[in-house]
């Protein structure tokens, strides 16, 4: 049997795709996340770089604050999630309104800059409610962190030393990890930064 799954993540309003099977492997850059499910209709596992399961209330939980306390220092690579509320205001100011108003709390910058992705997703699911429980959460530093002995990767992700260190921990796992890059950067030879290639190639 043929096992395959795609890791997802989130660039510039755009979604980084890699789709790796028994005998294959495939990377692209996709506009939404439909468009990704379209493509790749029959994966074993697809997991996203994005919250999914918004709360609307105190009472609800989510696995956030377990995870950054695995990680340790690398935490704080954990952003805040937004209640449903903040994530479907009009605007900035009442989002992070609505968010004082349910939580307790306002919302950081970083937050605010991935909250269409976090709500692309969610009408995704709303209205595709086949994709509920096969499009997953993940946590790429998290995810690290397992494939290397539980020790979280201590080195930023944009950095080059952070990358390699990354890779050579992939490397161990998917001997094909350097060809992924090298055909993402044949397809967009002038980007720079790999870091969210490198996250969507990672799974747990």
């Amino acid at each position: 049997m043929n096992y395959s799954w795609i890791g997802i993540d989130g660039f510039k309003g755009k979604w980084i795709a890699v789709y790796i099977s028994d005998d294959s492997f495939d990377v692209r850059q996709f506009d939404t996340i439909a468009d990704i499910c379209e493509r790749y209709p029959n994966c074993d596992s697809y997991l996203i770089d994005m919250p999914i399961g918004l709360v609307k209330n105190r009472n609800e939980l989510r696995p956030d604050l377990l995870v950054k306390k695995e990680l340790g220092k690398r935490g704080s690579s954990i952003f805040q999630v937004p209640c449903r509320q903040a994530v479907y205001a009009d605007d900035k100011v009442r989002a992070r309104e609505s968010n004082i108003e349910v939580l307790g709390k306002s919302l950081s910058e970083q937050t605010l800059g991935i909250v269409k992705g976090i709500r692309q997703v969610d009408e995704f699911l709303l209205s595709h409610p086949v994709w509920k429980n096969r499009l997953l959460e993940s946590h790429p530093e998290f995810c690290f962190a397992k494939l290397n002995g539980g020790q979280p990767v201590l080195e930023h992700k944009a950095s080059i030393e952070g990358q390699e260190i990354r890779m050579e921990i992939l490397r161990r796992y998917y001997p094909q990890a350097d060809g992924v890059l090298e055909k993402y950067k044949a397809y967009f030879p002038r980007r720079k930064r790999l870091d969210d290639v490198i996250d969507a190639l990672c799974w747990q």
